[in-house]
Protein backbone atom coordinates (compact mmCIF):
# COMPACT_ATOMS: atom_id res chain seq x y z
CA UNK A 1 0.00 0.00 0.00
CA UNK A 2 1.06 3.56 -0.50
CA UNK A 3 1.65 6.56 1.75
CA UNK A 4 -1.06 6.53 4.49
CA UNK A 5 -3.33 9.51 4.38
CA UNK A 6 -5.86 11.09 6.88
CA UNK A 7 -9.59 12.33 6.02
CA UNK A 8 -11.11 14.70 8.66
CA UNK A 9 -14.66 15.55 9.72
CA UNK A 10 -16.46 17.31 12.55
CA UNK A 11 -18.73 14.99 14.23
CA UNK A 12 -22.19 15.12 12.91
CA UNK A 13 -23.85 14.05 15.88
CA UNK A 14 -21.65 12.12 18.67
CA UNK A 15 -18.31 10.19 19.22
CA UNK A 16 -20.37 6.91 17.90
CA UNK A 17 -19.58 7.95 14.46
CA UNK A 18 -16.40 7.40 14.69
CA UNK A 19 -17.52 3.62 14.41
CA UNK A 20 -19.15 4.45 11.30
CA UNK A 21 -16.35 6.20 9.91
CA UNK A 22 -13.86 3.38 10.53
CA UNK A 23 -16.20 1.71 8.12
CA UNK A 24 -15.68 3.99 5.66
CA UNK A 25 -12.02 4.63 5.74
CA UNK A 26 -11.88 0.80 5.69
CA UNK A 27 -13.59 1.31 2.15
CA UNK A 28 -11.62 4.27 0.92
CA UNK A 29 -8.51 2.26 1.71
CA UNK A 30 -9.13 -0.75 -0.43
CA UNK A 31 -10.18 1.32 -3.41
CA UNK A 32 -7.33 3.49 -3.21
CA UNK A 33 -4.62 0.95 -2.30
CA UNK A 34 -3.58 2.56 0.87
CA UNK A 35 -4.44 2.98 4.09
CA UNK A 36 -6.72 5.85 4.77
CA UNK A 37 -6.95 6.74 8.93
CA UNK A 38 -10.36 8.51 10.08
CA UNK A 39 -9.88 12.18 12.02
CA UNK A 40 -12.83 13.62 14.06
CA UNK A 41 -11.83 17.49 15.14
CA UNK A 42 -13.64 19.27 17.65
CA UNK A 43 -14.72 21.65 15.16
CA UNK A 44 -14.67 23.35 11.92
CA UNK A 45 -11.56 25.42 13.31
CA UNK A 46 -9.45 22.74 13.96
CA UNK A 47 -10.12 20.66 10.68
CA UNK A 48 -8.51 23.60 8.85
CA UNK A 49 -5.91 23.84 11.40
CA UNK A 50 -5.20 20.03 10.82
CA UNK A 51 -5.26 20.42 6.98
CA UNK A 52 -2.69 23.72 7.47
CA UNK A 53 -0.46 21.24 10.01
CA UNK A 54 -0.78 18.62 7.38
CA UNK A 55 -2.19 16.43 9.43
CA UNK A 56 -5.18 15.61 6.96
CA UNK A 57 -5.13 15.37 3.35
CA UNK A 58 -8.68 15.27 2.63
CA UNK A 59 -11.97 16.89 4.67
CA UNK A 60 -15.96 17.21 4.64
CA UNK A 61 -16.34 20.59 5.22
CA UNK A 62 -19.10 23.34 5.16
CA UNK A 63 -18.93 25.78 1.86
CA UNK A 64 -18.59 28.42 3.67
CA UNK A 65 -15.60 27.05 5.99
CA UNK A 66 -13.93 26.17 2.12
CA UNK A 67 -14.46 29.80 0.98
CA UNK A 68 -12.85 30.91 4.05
CA UNK A 69 -10.02 28.47 3.87
CA UNK A 70 -9.29 29.07 0.49
CA UNK A 71 -7.78 32.36 1.07
CA UNK A 72 -5.05 30.76 2.74
CA UNK A 73 -4.88 27.29 1.98
CA UNK A 74 -4.64 25.23 -1.05
CA UNK A 75 -7.54 23.14 -1.08
CA UNK A 76 -9.59 21.27 -4.26
CA UNK A 77 -13.01 20.70 -3.99
CA UNK A 78 -13.83 16.82 -5.03
CA UNK A 79 -17.46 16.72 -5.15
CA UNK A 80 -20.85 17.50 -3.53
CA UNK A 81 -23.42 15.52 -0.91
CA UNK A 82 -26.88 15.14 -2.77
CA UNK A 83 -29.82 15.17 -0.34
CA UNK A 84 -33.61 14.38 -1.47
CA UNK A 85 -32.25 14.61 -4.80
CA UNK A 86 -30.79 18.27 -4.43
CA UNK A 87 -27.24 20.16 -4.16
CA UNK A 88 -28.70 22.32 -2.01
CA UNK A 89 -30.52 23.34 1.72
CA UNK A 90 -31.62 25.80 3.49
CA UNK A 91 -30.97 26.97 7.24
CA UNK A 92 -33.84 27.58 9.83
CA UNK A 93 -34.40 28.53 13.07
CA UNK A 94 -36.82 26.45 15.42
CA UNK A 95 -38.34 26.54 18.48
CA UNK A 96 -39.95 23.64 20.19
CA UNK A 97 -43.62 22.82 19.23
CA UNK A 98 -45.16 24.58 22.45
CA UNK A 99 -43.06 27.58 22.60
CA UNK A 100 -45.09 30.71 22.01
CA UNK A 101 -42.32 31.95 19.94
CA UNK A 102 -43.63 32.78 15.88
CA UNK A 103 -41.56 35.64 14.71
CA UNK A 104 -38.18 37.26 14.53
CA UNK A 105 -38.92 39.99 16.49
CA UNK A 106 -40.18 37.90 19.71
CA UNK A 107 -36.83 36.62 19.27
CA UNK A 108 -35.37 39.42 20.81
CA UNK A 109 -33.50 38.93 24.30
CA UNK A 110 -34.01 35.21 24.03
CA UNK A 111 -31.28 32.66 23.90
CA UNK A 112 -30.24 31.19 21.16
CA UNK A 113 -28.12 28.35 20.45
CA UNK A 114 -25.80 28.09 17.19
CA UNK A 115 -23.89 25.21 16.38
CA UNK A 116 -20.27 27.10 15.58
CA UNK A 117 -19.03 30.43 13.99
CA UNK A 118 -18.16 29.09 10.55
CA UNK A 119 -21.06 26.57 10.04
CA UNK A 120 -23.39 27.42 7.41
CA UNK A 121 -26.82 26.57 8.51
CA UNK A 122 -26.23 26.69 12.30
CA UNK A 123 -24.76 30.62 12.52
CA UNK A 124 -23.83 32.90 9.12
CA UNK A 125 -26.45 32.00 7.17
CA UNK A 126 -29.02 32.62 9.78
CA UNK A 127 -27.28 35.85 11.12
CA UNK A 128 -27.19 37.33 7.35
CA UNK A 129 -30.63 36.62 7.07
CA UNK A 130 -31.49 38.37 10.39
CA UNK A 131 -29.32 41.26 8.73
CA UNK A 132 -31.01 41.12 5.85
CA UNK A 133 -34.40 41.83 7.60
CA UNK A 134 -32.89 45.21 9.37
CA UNK A 135 -32.16 42.92 12.27
CA UNK A 136 -28.80 43.34 14.39
CA UNK A 137 -27.32 39.70 14.44
CA UNK A 138 -25.29 40.99 17.74
CA UNK A 139 -27.69 42.41 19.16
CA UNK A 140 -30.69 40.72 18.78
CA UNK A 141 -30.49 38.05 21.26
CA UNK A 142 -30.06 37.99 25.31
CA UNK A 143 -27.40 35.21 25.27
CA UNK A 144 -26.17 33.12 22.27
CA UNK A 145 -24.98 29.58 23.13
CA UNK A 146 -21.73 27.87 20.38
CA UNK A 147 -22.73 24.10 21.27
CA UNK A 148 -20.23 22.52 18.44
CA UNK A 149 -23.25 20.45 16.81
CA UNK A 150 -26.37 20.37 15.39
CA UNK A 151 -27.60 17.32 17.64
CA UNK A 152 -26.60 19.52 20.75
CA UNK A 153 -28.48 22.50 19.33
CA UNK A 154 -31.48 20.73 19.17
CA UNK A 155 -31.06 18.95 22.44
CA UNK A 156 -30.74 22.30 23.98
CA UNK A 157 -34.11 23.85 22.53
CA UNK A 158 -35.31 20.65 23.56
CA UNK A 159 -34.46 20.67 27.20
CA UNK A 160 -35.05 24.69 27.43
CA UNK A 161 -30.94 25.67 27.57
CA UNK A 162 -32.14 27.86 24.16
CA UNK A 163 -34.95 29.29 23.75
CA UNK A 164 -34.46 28.99 19.66
CA UNK A 165 -31.83 27.03 17.64
CA UNK A 166 -30.70 27.23 13.90
CA UNK A 167 -29.89 24.15 11.69
CA UNK A 168 -30.22 22.77 8.02
CA UNK A 169 -33.31 22.28 7.00
CA UNK A 170 -34.95 20.34 3.50
CA UNK A 171 -38.49 21.45 2.57
CA UNK A 172 -39.48 20.16 -1.66
CA UNK A 173 -42.11 22.94 -1.40
CA UNK A 174 -43.37 25.71 0.36
CA UNK A 175 -45.83 24.47 2.43
CA UNK A 176 -45.22 20.96 2.43
CA UNK A 177 -43.45 18.87 5.31
CA UNK A 178 -40.02 19.06 6.20
CA UNK A 179 -38.28 16.04 4.45
CA UNK A 180 -35.18 16.38 6.35
CA UNK A 181 -33.92 18.63 9.34
CA UNK A 182 -31.36 18.80 12.44
CA UNK A 183 -34.31 18.49 14.72
CA UNK A 184 -35.29 15.34 12.69
CA UNK A 185 -32.08 13.33 13.46
CA UNK A 186 -32.20 13.53 16.77
CA UNK A 187 -34.63 11.71 19.11
CA UNK A 188 -36.10 14.30 21.05
CA UNK A 189 -39.80 14.02 23.62
CA UNK A 190 -41.18 16.98 21.63
CA UNK A 191 -41.61 18.31 18.11
CA UNK A 192 -39.58 21.09 16.58
CA UNK A 193 -41.36 23.96 14.73
CA UNK A 194 -39.99 26.25 12.39
CA UNK A 195 -40.22 30.23 12.76
CA UNK A 196 -37.79 31.37 9.47
CA UNK A 197 -36.18 29.89 6.67
CA UNK A 198 -33.08 31.52 4.74
CA UNK A 199 -32.10 31.61 1.46
CA UNK A 200 -30.57 28.28 -0.28
CA UNK A 201 -27.42 27.07 0.65
CA UNK A 202 -25.07 24.94 -1.28
CA UNK A 203 -24.31 21.44 0.26
CA UNK A 204 -21.41 20.00 1.75
CA UNK A 205 -18.20 18.99 0.07
CA UNK A 206 -15.37 16.64 0.03
CA UNK A 207 -12.27 18.39 -0.29
CA UNK A 208 -8.23 16.93 -1.15
CA UNK A 209 -5.53 19.69 0.37
CA UNK A 210 -4.38 21.04 -2.72
CA UNK A 211 -0.73 19.47 -2.45
CA UNK A 212 -1.80 16.33 -2.76
CA UNK A 213 -1.28 14.46 -6.11
CA UNK A 214 -4.26 15.11 -9.16
CA UNK A 215 -4.22 11.24 -9.54
CA UNK A 216 -4.69 10.45 -5.97
CA UNK A 217 -7.35 13.71 -5.49
CA UNK A 218 -9.23 12.30 -8.38
CA UNK A 219 -9.13 8.56 -7.21
CA UNK A 220 -10.60 9.43 -3.80
CA UNK A 221 -13.65 11.88 -5.41
CA UNK A 222 -14.23 8.93 -7.51
CA UNK A 223 -14.25 6.41 -4.45
CA UNK A 224 -16.49 8.87 -2.28
CA UNK A 225 -19.01 8.91 -5.80
CA UNK A 226 -18.86 5.12 -5.84
CA UNK A 227 -20.15 5.01 -2.03
CA UNK A 228 -23.62 4.47 -2.16
CA UNK A 229 -23.31 2.42 -4.55
CA UNK A 230 -24.29 -0.60 -2.07
CA UNK A 231 -26.88 -0.63 1.34
CA UNK A 232 -23.82 -0.44 3.54
CA UNK A 233 -22.32 2.47 1.68
CA UNK A 234 -25.75 4.49 1.93
CA UNK A 235 -25.94 3.63 5.44
CA UNK A 236 -22.52 5.08 5.85
CA UNK A 237 -22.79 8.58 4.11
CA UNK A 238 -26.73 9.08 5.61
CA UNK A 239 -24.96 8.27 8.90
CA UNK A 240 -21.79 10.34 8.71
CA UNK A 241 -22.61 13.34 6.41
CA UNK A 242 -26.75 12.89 6.40
CA UNK A 243 -25.97 12.26 2.46
CA UNK A 244 -28.09 10.37 -0.29
CA UNK A 245 -25.44 10.54 -2.66
CA UNK A 246 -21.89 12.53 -3.75
CA UNK A 247 -21.77 13.96 -7.16
CA UNK A 248 -18.98 15.82 -9.27
CA UNK A 249 -18.21 18.94 -8.11
CA UNK A 250 -18.33 22.20 -10.52
CA UNK A 251 -17.58 25.81 -9.59
CA UNK A 252 -20.95 27.02 -10.31
CA UNK A 253 -22.14 25.85 -7.40
CA UNK A 254 -20.04 27.77 -5.11
CA UNK A 255 -20.78 31.23 -7.43
CA UNK A 256 -23.38 32.59 -5.20
CA UNK A 257 -21.54 31.92 -2.33
CA UNK A 258 -18.88 33.34 -2.72
CA UNK A 259 -19.94 36.84 -3.76
CA UNK A 260 -22.23 36.43 -0.87
CA UNK A 261 -19.56 36.10 1.65
CA UNK A 262 -17.60 39.59 -0.07
CA UNK A 263 -21.02 41.65 0.55
CA UNK A 264 -21.16 39.74 4.34
CA UNK A 265 -17.27 40.36 4.88
CA UNK A 266 -17.57 44.21 3.38
CA UNK A 267 -21.01 44.49 5.83
CA UNK A 268 -18.62 43.20 9.13
CA UNK A 269 -20.94 40.51 9.75
CA UNK A 270 -18.85 37.91 8.80
CA UNK A 271 -16.02 36.36 11.45
CA UNK A 272 -12.78 35.14 10.72
CA UNK A 273 -11.23 32.26 11.59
Amino acid sequence: MGKTVAFGVVPASSASDQHALDHLTGYLSEALGRRVVGVQTESYSGLVSALERGKLQFAWMPPVLLVLAQERLALQPLCAAVREDRLDYKAVLFVHEGSPLRALAELKGRTVAWVDRTSAAGYLYPRLHLASRGIDPDGHFGAELLLGSHAEVVRAVHDGRADVGATYAIQPAVGSPVQRAGFLEVPTARPMRVIEWTPAIPNDLIVAHGLIERSLQQDFGQAMRDLCGTGVGKSLAHQLFHADDFTHYTPEMMAPLVRLVDVARGNGFLPFL
